[in-house]
Order: C-alpha cells, then sequence, then structure tokens
C-alpha cells in the first residue's frame, strides 16, 4: 500500500518529487565536489615531493669490512626498490706524478652506470671509463694527464690515475648531505672533489683504509657534524610508484621500508630515508590543504543545506492537503509517517545520485581527467560515504520538519505571522548577534595569544589553528544574517499600519504589502545574500592566494631574468641588447655553533640597480646600510630567535667549514633582521656584502641577476640571450620558470578550480532561491490574483508585486553580499602568511571572476525569476476560485 501510494504520488507530482531531490542535490554536489577536489590536489602532493628526491634511500656500512655486494643483492629484492647502486665516500688528498702540491679533496666512487642514470651529475668534458674525473675547482689537475691519489698523512700515493674529464656535481647535493645523526641532511661545502670507477676504490683504497683505520672500525656517529672520514654506502632507488599517494600514508610507508631493509642485512647497514623530509613537509602541506579548502568550502555547504531546508516548506502546503486527504481515507500516523519517509527517502536518493553525478563531472572538467582515475578507490569510497551522509542528514531534518508542519493547523499559523510579524528561530534566538559574538571572540582570543604571525611556516600544520578559521564562517553567518535583520527593520517601521497613508502608485502598494508579509521574500533574500558572500569571499581569496604566490615567486627569483653558469668557475656575462644590469650572486657556506648556514653575499654597486624587488626588513637597517658597515650582516628571524641576537650584537661566524684550506673565523655585526630578501630562493639565513669577505676567499657567482632595459619584455629578452653567446655558457631563466618549479606543494596548489566550483554553486543558490520565491509566489497568492484580476487589475499591475519581490532579493543580495564577501576574505587571508615569505597583500580583487560571478548571480536568478512571473501569468481567475 505504501509503495503504491508513493508511486502514484510519484506520478502524479513529479515536480514536487524533483524540487525535494534539488534540496538534497545542491548540499550533496558542493560536499562531493569539494572532497573530490581536495583527493585530487592532495595526492597528486606525493609525487611532487619525492620529484626533486635525488637518492630516496641510503644503505650506511656499519663497518668497513661488510660485504657490501652480498647486501646489494639482498636490498635489491625487496618489493618496491627498482634498483641499487653502489656508492663510497672518503677524505683523500691528490696531487699530479712528480709534483709537491697537494690538495685535500672528497673522492667519490660510484660505477659509470651511475652517472649516466643521474643527471644531476652532470660531465662537463671528458668520460668516466677514461680515468678519473676532478670538478673545476681542481684547476691544476683538470689540464694535467694523470693524478695521484692518497690517504691522508700517508707519505706516498696509493694509486695513479689519468684524468677522464670535468664533472660537475654542483646539483649533486646527495654526495654532500650528512649520512646520520642529529644533522642528517645537511650539505657540507666542500669545494674540490674527484670522481673514481668504485671497482679501482674497492681493490685498492678500500683495503687501504681497512689497514689504516682497522676492519672493525664503525663509519657512523649519531653525534656527527661533518662528512665521515669515509663513508661505504648502497643508494636504494624506490619506484616512486610504490609509495601510497596519501602523503600520510607514504610518510608510514617510507618508514616501514627502511626497517625492511635494515632487517634484510642486520648488523650490517644502517639505512637513512632521505626521501621522509619532503614526504614529511607534503603531509603537513596535505593537512594544511585540506583545512583550506575545507575553509572555503564549508561556508558553501551551510548556504546549499540551508536552501535545501527552504524548498521543504514550498513542499509543506501540498504534503498537508495529501495527508488530510489521507486522513478522511482512514490513513493512520504510523502509515502516514512511512509515506514520509518513502518520499522523502526517494528525493534523497534521487538528489544524492544527482549531486554526485554533477560535482564527480564538474570537477573531472576543472582538472582535465576523470576523478576515479586521479583519486585511489578506498579515499574515493571515503569521500562517496561522507557526501551521502550529509544528504542523509538534510532528508532527516527535512523529514522531521515535514511531518510536524503536517500537524499545524494552517490557518492558525498565518493568523499568528500577521499579528507578530515574520520572526523565524534564528531571528527570535539572535543567531546574528550570537554568531558575530562568537567570530570577534574566536579572533581576541587568537590575537592575545598571538596567533597566525605573519611569519612563514616550515613545519606546524594549520590544524594547530584550525579554530581561528571558525571565524570567518561565524562572522559570515552573523554579519548576513544582521543586514537582513536590519533591512526588515527598517521595511517593517516604514509599513506599520499606524503610519499608514495613501498610496500613489502600485509600486508602493506591493512594497507596503511586502513590509507587511516579508516571510518568503526575506529567505530568498537570506539564502541570495549568504550565497553572494560566500561567492565573493572565495574568488577574493583565490585571488588574493594567486597574487601572494606570484609576489613569492617574484621574491624568490629577484629580478626579470636569472643566467646560472654552465661551469663552476664562469667569466662575466658579455653585454647584450635589452639588459640594462646584471649582478653576482654568491653564497658563502658558513657555521653559526653548530649550525650551518649560507650567507648571501652580495655587490653593492650592482645590486641596488639589478633588483626588482625591496627587501622587507622586520628590525633595524636594510640593503643601504651595508655600504657604511663593512663587517655589518642582515640576518634571518630564526637566527635572531635562535641565537638571541639583534640590530647591534656581535655574531662570530665561521665561513667554510667544511674546506680545511680556507675555513676562517669573523665576528660581524648585526645591523638588520629581514623577513625576505632577494632572491629568497635558495634560501639565506645571513646577507653581507662582499667586502665582509676577503677577496681570495669569494666564491665563484652561483647565479647572476639581470634587469631588462626598460620597453623590452623579459621573455623577449630571455629568447635573444639563448640564442646568443650568452646563451653557450649560461642558463637562461625567466620568472615564469621560477613560478613553475614552485617552492612546496603547498604553494603550487592552484585555487582557481576550487574557486570555479564554488562561486558556480553561489550563484545557482541565489537563482534557486528566487526560484523557491516564485514558487511560493505562484502557490500560496493564486487567490490573491484573482480577486486582484475580478477587481480590474491589468496583467502587468498583477505582475509586478512578484517582480518587485524577486528583484529586491537579487540585487538586495549582491549590495549586502559583495561587502560582506570582502570583509569575510579579509580576515580568511590572514591564514595566508603562513604559507608565503612575503605577507600577503590586503586583498587582490579579481575584477573579471567576480564580475562573472555577479553577472552569473544575477543572469541566473533574472532567468528563474523571469519562469516565475510566467507561472503567475497563467493564473486564471476563474479556476482559483472555483478552487
Amino acid at each position: 500500500m505504501i509503495l503504491w501510494l508513493f508511486l502514484n504520488a510519484v506520478r502524479r507530482a513529479p515536480r514536487r518529487l524533483a524540487l525535494a531531490a534539488v534540496a538534497v542535490a545542491f548540499p550533496v554536489a558542493l560536499v562531493s565536489g569539494t572532497l573530490f577536489y581536495v583527493d585530487v590536489a592532495v595526492h597528486a602532493m606525493t609525487p611532487v615531493a619525492l620529484a626533486p628526491v635525488q637518492v630516496e634511500m641510503r644503505a650506511l656500512a656499519t663497518s668497513l669490512d661488510v660485504d657490501m655486494g652480498a647486501v646489494d643483492r639482498q636490498l635489491a629484492g625487496v618489493h618496491g626498490v627498482r634498483r641499487v647502486e653502489r656508492f663510497a665516500a672518503a677524505d683523500v688528498v691528490v696531487g699530479v706524478p712528480g709534483g709537491t702540491e697537494r690538495s685535500s679533496v672528497r673522492l667519490f666512487a660510484v660505477d659509470p652506470e651511475y652517472l649516466r642514470r643521474h643527471p644531476w651529475v652532470r660531465t662537463v668534458s671528458g668520460a668516466f671509463d677514461r680515468g678519473a674525473m676532478v670538478n673545476e675547482p681542481l684547476h691544476g689537475l683538470a689540464s694535467a694527464p694523470d693524478v695521484t691519489i692518497a690517504l691522508p698523512g700517508a707519505p706516498r700515493p696509493l694509486l695513479t690515475l689519468p684524468v677522464g674529464g670535468v664533472v660537475d656535481l654542483r646539483t649533486a647535493s646527495t654526495w654532500f648531505a650528512i649520512p646520520t645523526g642529529e644533522v642528517q641532511g645537511d650539505l657540507a661545502a666542500v669545494p674540490r672533489a674527484i670522481v673514481i670507477d668504485y671497482a679501482i676504490f674497492d681493490r685498492v683504497l678500500k683495503p687501504a683504509l681497512i689497514a689504516t683505520l682497522g676492519a672493525k672500525t664503525p663509519v657512523l656517529n649519531a653525534g656527527l657534524t661533518d662528512l665521515p672520514p669515509v663513508d661505504v654506502e648502497a643508494h636504494v632507488i624506490v619506484d616512486h610508484a610504490a609509495y601510497p599517494a596519501d602523503p600520510a600514508r607514504a610518510v608510514a610507508w617510507s618508514a616501514e621500508l627502511r626497517h625492511v631493509l635494515e632487517r634484510r642485512a642486520p648488523g650490517a647497514v644502517v639505512v637513512a630515508d632521505d626521501a621522509a623530509e619532503a614526504l614529511l613537509m607534503a603531509q603537513v602541506d596535505a593537512t594544511n590543504a585540506k583545512i583550506l579548502f575545507f575553509l572555503l568550502g564549508i561556508p558553501g555547504v551551510l548556504v546549499a543545506a540551508a536552501l535545501g531546508l527552504a524548498t521543504e516548506s514550498a513542499l509543506a502546503e501540498a504534503h498537508r492537503r495529501e495527508e488530510a486527504l489521507l486522513r478522511l481515507r482512514g490513513a493512520t500516523d504510523a502509515q502516514l509517517a512511512r509515506l514520509a519517509g518513502a518520499q522523502a527517502a526517494g528525493a534523497g536518493l534521487l538528489g544524492a545520485a544527482a549531486g554526485i553525478l554533477v560535482a564527480a563531472a564538474t570537477v573531472s572538467v576543472v582538472n582535465g581527467s576523470a576523478v576515479w582515475s586521479d583519486i585511489p578507490p578506498g579515499r574515493l569510497a571515503g569521500s562517496l560515504g561522507l557526501a551521502v551522509g550529509v544528504g542523509a542528514a538534510i532528508v532527516a531534518v527535512r523529514l522531521v520538519r515535514l511531518v510536524h508542519s503536517g500537524r499545524r493547523a494552517q490557518v492558525t499559523l498565518d493568523r499568528r505571522l500577521l499579528k507578530r510579524g515574520w520572526a523565524p528561530t534564528w531571528r527570535r534566538a539572535r543567531l546574528d548577534l550570537v554568531a558575530i559574538g562568537v567570530g570577534v571572540l574566536i579572533l581576541g582570543i587568537n590575537l592575545l595569544a598571538g596567533g597566525l604571525r605573519a611569519t612563514p611556516v616550515e613545519g606546524p600544520p594549520l590544524a594547530l589553528s584550525f579554530y581561528v578559521l571558525l571565524a570567518p564562517v561565524a562572522l559570515w553567518i552573523g554579519v548576513s544574517l544582521l543586514a537582513v535583520r536590519g533591512l526588515l527593520v527598517a521595511l517593517a517601521r516604514w509599513a506599520r499600519p499606524d503610519r499608514a497613508r495613501p498610496l500613489s502608485s502600485w509600486h508602493g502598494a506591493c512594497l507596503r504589502w511586502l513590509g507587511r508579509r516579508p516571510a518568503r521574500a526575506a529567505v530568498a533574500l537570506v539564502l541570495g545574500t549568504l550565497a553572494v558572500a560566500f561567492g565573493t569571499e572565495v574568488v577574493t581569496f583565490a585571488a588574493t592566494y594567486s597574487a601572494a604566490r606570484h609576489a613569492d615567486a617574484r621574491a624568490g627569483f629577484g629580478a626579470d631574468l636569472r643566467l646560472t653558469p654552465a661551469t663552476e668557475t664562469p667569466a662575466d656575462p658579455p653585454a647584450a641588447a635589452g639588459v640594462a644590469a646584471t649582478t653576482p650572486i654568491r653564497f658563502v657556506p658558513a657555521r653559526i655553533g653548530s649550525d650551518r648556514k649560507t650567507i648571501l653575499t652580495l655587490d653593492l654597486s650592482s645590486y641596488g640597480k639589478t633588483s626588482t624587488v625591496g627587501a622587507r626588513m622586520l628590525t633595524g637597517a636594510g640593503f643601504d646600510a651595508l655600504a657604511q658597515h663593512p663587517d655589518g650582516v642582515l640576518i634571518a628571524p630564526e637566527i635572531a630567535e635562535g641565537f638571541a641576537v639583534g640590530p647591534g650584537d656581535p655574531l662570530p661566524v665561521t665561513v667554510f667549514p667544511d674546506d680545511g684550506d680556507h675555513s676562517r673565523n669573523f665576528t660581524y655585526r648585526v645591523i638588520g633582521v629581514f623577513r625576505s630578501f632577494p632572491p629568497t630562493d635558495p634560501p639565506a639565513e645571513l646577507v653581507m656584502a662582499t667586502t665582509g669577505v676577503p677577496p681570495f676567499l669569494l666564491p665563484s657567482p652561483e647565479t647572476y641577476l639581470v634587469r631588462v632595459a626598460p620597453g623590452h619584455a623579459p621573455a623577449s629578452v630571455a629568447a635573444a640571450l639563448r640564442q646568443g653567446p650568452v646563451g653557450h655558457d649560461f642558463r637562461v631563466t625567466t620568472i615564469a620558470d621560477q613560478e613553475l618549479a614552485g617552492q612546496r606543494s603547498l604553494t603550487t596548489l592552484n585555487l582557481a578550480g576550487l574557486s570555479t566550483l564554488e562561486s558556480l554553486a553561489a550563484g545557482l543558490i541565489a537563482a534557486v532561491g528566487v526560484a523557491v520565491l516564485g514558487a511560493f509566489v505562484a502557490l500560496e497568492r493564486r487567490r490573491e490574483f484573482a480577486i486582484l484580476r475580478t477587481l480590474g487589475a491589468d496583467r502587468r499591475q498583477v505582475l509586478t508585486g512578484a517582480a518587485q519581490e524577486g528583484a529586491i532579493s537579487v540585487f538586495g543580495s549582491v549590495i549586502l553580499g559583495v561587502p560582506i564577501g570582502l570583509g569575510i576574505a579579509l580576515v580568511s587571508v590572514r591564514v595566508l602568511g603562513l604559507f608565503f615569505v612575503l605577507p600577503p597583500p590586503l586583498l587582490a580583487l579579481a575584477d573579471g571572476r567576480l564580475g562573472l560571478f555577479l553577472l552569473l548571480t544575477v543572469g541566473t536568478s533574472a532567468a528563474a525569476l523571469a519562469v516565475a512571473l510566467v507561472a503567475v501569468n497563467r493564473v486564471t481567475a476563474a479556476t482559483t476560485l472555483r478552487e
């Protein structure tokens, strides 16, 4: 019986089922769309994090007598391991046969295939199979036919090898990373290096090292702060596809793999996970991205749910009539409840399915690939379950309200509304004032606690300050409702009966009628204001995020172009057309206490003419003061806090701590603390003039910044430089290349796609709110329209009231929602200071996107209003009066 009644109701009133399904589809679509977008973005972070990792795992021999050949075979059989490569390093002394000058050098031993597989070890000239490869700082040896290799302190060399060519190790960070200990991963700046075949090391050098140091000599030290004197390793190359896509699971899987590798050769090796730091950063970024996305998505879900509840009331009258007829025919309360449940379940299933399909299709279009191909099945099932749960909650609330409203007498309800005016629950409970108070209280507590300070974060996730993100949501609800309350109060006072005066126009009569019975129009106005404010916030937040990312890239780049030398000892770039100025950028390795630091050294005469981005100082003097203080240094905030120093304090620094021939101790004077000092990529903790280091210690420039002459485009100048002599000796890059490279996986996220999804949903929510208002007008005022027609009102006069209410709802939503959305975006933008080096702009207005959003909102609302007016126009006096 219940099934028959349900199917009959669907057949006779399909539009009622469609309206109820739309009420569920909107919140489900927003939830599932946001979840799909988050899942796709987060699961792309693991590949992004692993991309710059050169070697994922390093298996370090615990002593020199370990049989690394057997260890390599054992490790190669572990699931997920692509291959295992032999590697060794040692401190040696090199010279030329018959020469007296000898230099301390870091020796590396690898197989010939190693250099061919890893492009970050670049062969400048020659070939590895011809003999030893030397790097360019060994100027004399590069042109010598042979080189001798001896252990430190040994009277005679162990072997003599021919010089096969020159190798560039500037990007081989893995080789210079401290392999274990508390400072694992810190890079030692060893200027001179030689690379030989691993077979020669295994046959000649390793026995000599065992004879000198002892076979059982441990080569690992937990307190190691420098490269070990000898290091025998197996570089384990892990298949990136074996890592779980979710960064949190990838961190756990990487740790498990490290333990599995150690168990394959127990006691023989200790495995260092070089991918762990990158994955941990990706895990933090994933947590922050989820919170950031939900900060933008939660308001949309709330307003979509409110729309669903508002559409429920459009069905109340039909539900009451149907229930009354069934009661007259003998239906019991239990049967009516089961019928209502069946109708709600049917609408819920239809709406949930439609919402999920629309969300999946939209996200697939935005991302350019199907969501099910980018999201693991387990995570996809979890997102679908959560979206269906939201739909079930909406259905449950709607069912309760529908059953409850069916038991009320409509006449009594109408009389009560006429007597006391429109007073919904939020208005009686002063939800607007409570929400504003909660938002202000959260922000006040955060301000007093010093949270969300304008300093970049490297480790702690935004989850530690998640409660602060509730403040924009509370303010969004409170301010929107308060604005509508104020408008209704002003309208009600104008339309009070005791202030009645003769009406001069039909528009005035409709406006007075609206002031006395504002319920339906006010619901549409509330929904529209919330939707417009939400869409404005999303569009503005995404635009500000993009502006902050671009500003960070400009600060990281520092100029219009960069010239990276092809060799380690470059000559200055020649003059070229379109180039106004160039300046060399040098990085000096240093140590403060036991912490390794990097000093950015500047040529004061050319840096100011070349840099296109100014430094951001926190305290003290800036770049201009370096010329007056030859021993002056600018420091980053972490040094000021970690070493308790500030402007005017002395700062002892050891430069070239890993080079025994050039290591020196200096005491500099702190003259300022900077937030950012371009170029910020690669990062440097100290900035000083080149005059602060003796000329014979100055290293070769790492790169050259280039300022383009006025009237020239950087892209065209870069193209011309690549084709000329500069392109032969230097790699030319633009700021666009810098933005593509990115700084960390979170700041490379693109919020434009999410902004498109959310703003589209906001515009449609506002339009559907107007459509619901039109449905109310057509359903509830049929008798009024019929009476007006019988009294002589023409078609235009009958439509005036409905059109006026719709116009007030649409344009009132825009007028109230845009400033509210901009204000909430201003509060939300505070969180961006956690992710960027530079503080984000106050607001970046995306004029085009915001205009398109408003055009979408007004256009769809106008279309919905037009449909409603057509329905009103079809109401005939005879049919209505007969009913």
